[in-house]
């Protein structure tokens, strides 16, 4: 924060900044294609949320009144009825 009695504040530098030869900043980040073995569910909603899923599930630990709890699929609001899981067993198709 600026503190007026320091030094004045003044607008901040707006000014684009670019690369080598005025070329502005391009960051580019190449995608992986996915073996058919690690693709759970041809829906890409169902692939997201599995995907999304999966990677938490690598990153913390999910409990319930502070016991830990082992989850292996979801459902869907729209589909209460209907369970899919996180860890598609192999060989089996969606």
């Amino acid at each position: 924060m600026c503190d007026p009695e320091d030094r004045p504040c003044g607008a901040p530098d707006t000014t684009e900044q670019t690369g080598a030869e005025g070329e502005d900043f391009v960051f580019r980040f190449g995608l992986e294609e996915l073996n058919p073995s690690e693709v759970g569910y041809d829906d890409p909603l169902l692939e997201l949320i599995r995907g999304q899923l999966a990677d938490l599930l690598d990153a913390a630990i999910l409990t319930y009144h502070g016991q830990r709890v082992m989850i292996d699929g979801f459902r869907l609001i729209q589909e209460p009825d209907t369970q899919y899981e996180i860890f598609p067993r192999q060989g089996e198709s969606q």
